[in-house]
């Protein structure tokens, strides 16, 4: 089962440039210490080797139970700058991630195939190069974990490409927003798709030829169930292809009443509920205020038609958030703007496949900056954690990841933890090991030497780390 999300202009490194000493930011971390009885994290491994930004955190749980992360990394600037991918992996049963190793350029997904195995996609920019319309040409192209790879297109591309696969399934789905020119002259941004079927990739196809779409998102189950949604000109729609099915027609979710930014998510449960989530960020007009709410359609097994769609929060939501199964339905995690300022919120559909989801529940209080949630879930205790970064003085707007757990049955999250330390941390990312009951773990870039305007370009150190739950 994958989750998949998309955005309207996604960054590919973390930018985190500036840089004060860390012993400021340790004084300013007392504030935020937990609260006693908070289960402990374990001590932090650098996963990756320095380099000057990192990001974003691209993680996966691979059929076998092994953990696998990747990410961009960027050395340098200007005409000095270089650049690359990199992945690490944690083998079922151990408890710490192995060496570094080298993934392919331009990296913007990877997910879970087969049984123990990883598929990438990698969208390589080809400067100098461009098509009829003048858009850049991209060279698409996907690896496994194997080593293999193979170019699907070399498209003129824009946005973040998306990859849909599952754990077990040995079916991939790829698409694209592709900048096209009719025989007019008008330019179209259409959607375009090709698939892996039977251990064969076949040819380009497309789902939305019309008009100028802006934002995608896929997601597919391990029985083939698919699903692809785009925003259009306004409109938020989206098809669906059932196993041993043909695509079904497109289905419109909702519409945008004025100038608007989407950010958007999609999931197909196991037993082929299909899930979207949506940010919309209505612009401010000269007479009317701006919002960004969230919201969610079903369609719901046996079903032909989305359910109408739901609003979750109708204002305040933050700019990225994620969405995650959980037995009977689903889970979000975003940061929500409450009157006291920001605070980290977890919606959830009830058990039993219900398409409304139940009024939100906050894992902290608000504190300022608070910002990228993430969540997990705990088969064996029926649990939900939630992580996201608390922004501390001295840290150019970075800080420390903290997080909470809900407890199965629960209304309320218990004690805020330290997942990692205030170490100028900048994303985090939650992952549930198999097996490891109690024991989520935290992905997160960070600086642990500190930041500060003073320090040379040359001497920044930004690395991966990671800790594990200790209950």
């Amino acid at each position: 089962m994958l989750i998949a999300t998309s955005g309207p202009s996604p960054a590919f490194l973390v930018d985190m440039r500036r840089l004060l000493p860390l012993a400021a930011a340790l004084v300013a971390a007392a504030a935020f210490a937990p609260t006693a009885g908070a289960a402990t994290w374990s001590a932090p491994q650098t996963v990756s080797a320095p380099h000057t930004f990192a990001g974003p955190l691209l993680p996966t749980t691979t059929g076998a139970g092994a953990l696998v992360a990747a990410w961009e990394w960027q050395d340098n600037v200007g005409n000095d700058a270089r650049g690359g991918a990199a992945t690490a992996t944690r083998p079922a049963g151990a408890t710490a991630f192995g060496r570094e190793s080298t993934a392919l350029d331009g990296l913007a997904d990877l997910e879970p195939y087969a049984s123990g195995q990883t598929l990438g996609l990698a969208a390589q920019g080809l400067p100098g190069r461009s098509g009829a319309t003048g858009a850049i040409l991209y060279r698409l192209k996907v690896v496994f974990s194997s080593g293999s790879t193979r170019t699907l297109a070399t498209v003129p591309l824009i946005g973040r490409p998306q990859l849909a696969t599952a754990a077990r399934s040995t079916t991939a789905l790829v698409t694209w927003i592709e900048v096209t020119k009719t025989s007019s002259g008008a330019i179209r941004r259409i959607v375009r798709a090709v698939d892996r079927r039977n251990g064969r990739w076949g040819s380009p196809y497309t789902l939305s030829g019309q008009g100028r779409a802006d934002t995608i998102t896929a997601a597919a189950d391990a029985r083939g169930d698919q699903v692809v949604a785009f925003v259009r000109q306004g409109e938020l729609l989206a098809r669906v292809r059932r196993a041993g099915h043909s695509w079904g027609s497109i289905q419109r979710l909702t519409t945008a009443t004025g100038p608007t930014q989407w950010q958007l998510a999609s999931g197909v449960s196991e037993v082929g509920q299909v899930r979207v989530v949506w940010r919309r960020h209505q612009l401010r007009q000269s007479a009317k205020p701006g919002r960004t709410a969230l919201e969610s359609a079903a369609l719901l097994v046996g079903r032909s038609r989305f359910t109408t769609a739901q609003t979750l929060t109708p204002d305040g939501v933050s700019a990225s958030f994620r969405l995650i199964p959980i037995p009977g339905g689903w889970a979000v995690a975003t940061v929500e703007t409450t009157t006291g300022g920001p605070r980290p919120a977890l919606h959830r559909t009830p058990p039993g496949g219900g398409s409304q989801f139940r009024p939100v529940i906050y894992a902290a209080p608000a504190r300022g900056g608070i910002r990228g949630a993430d969540l997990s879930f705990d088969a064996g205790l029926g649990a939900i954690t939630v992580a996201w970064i608390q922004p501390l003085p001295g840290q150019d707007g970075d800080g420390q990841a903290l997080a909470a757990t809900l407890p199965a049955g629960s209304t309320a999250f218990g004690p805020i933890e330290e997942a990692s330390p205030p170490e100028a941390a900048h994303e985090v990312r939650l992952l549930q090991p198999p097996g490891a009951v109690g024991r989520p773990l935290a992905l997160w870039t960070a600086r642990p030497e500190g930041t500060g305007p003073s320090i040379p370009i040359a001497q920044i150190r930004t690395v991966v780390r990671s800790a594990e739950r200790r209950p």
